[in-house]
């Protein structure tokens, strides 16, 4: 069974093997649309037939989302000098809006000024020069680059 080799702390998938369970699941429902699309929609009418259509187009984009998650990494992980540009944050509504306070918002470039583990890291955010905590630091998910 393929859920039984999966990485899981107290449970719960984590990590990169839960964006690729997501990814499985996504492709499996779209699979799943698009057979019903071309075998069973004739007699269903336009509407339903609409209606599947602009669901798999949703699945699409999250397809796609999945596939930039796979390539992010926290920001804690850059080195000194590296920069990256921000695909998500994985903390709770108050963290979030916090840290968008802070100029660290998607599609924002930050550069890694200092960081000295188990310290904090300090980051270059817009034209701003802001410590946070390291624990913070890994959950704001960036591309490397």
């Amino acid at each position: 069974m393929a859920g039984a080799r999966r990485l899981r702390s107290r449970g719960r998938i984590t990590g990169s093997e839960l964006v690729e369970h997501l990814d499985e699941d996504i492709e499996h429902v779209h699979d799943d649309i698009e057979h019903v699309i071309t075998e069973h929609t004739e007699s269903a009418g336009n509407e339903v037939r609409e209606h599947l259509e602009e669901v798999d187009d949703h699945l699409h984009d999250m397809m796609e989302h999945s596939k930039d998650l796979k390539d992010a990494i926290p920001l804690a992980f850059l080195s000194v000098g590296e920069e990256g540009v921000i695909v998500e944050m994985q903390g709770g509504r108050g963290m979030s809006q916090r840290l968008s306070e802070m100029g660290f918002t998607n599609s924002t470039r930050v550069r890694v000024l200092s960081s000295s583990s188990p310290g904090p890291v300090l980051v270059g955010v817009r034209d701003a020069r802001i410590a946070i905590g390291r624990g913070i630091a890994m959950k704001i998910l960036v591309h490397k680059g």
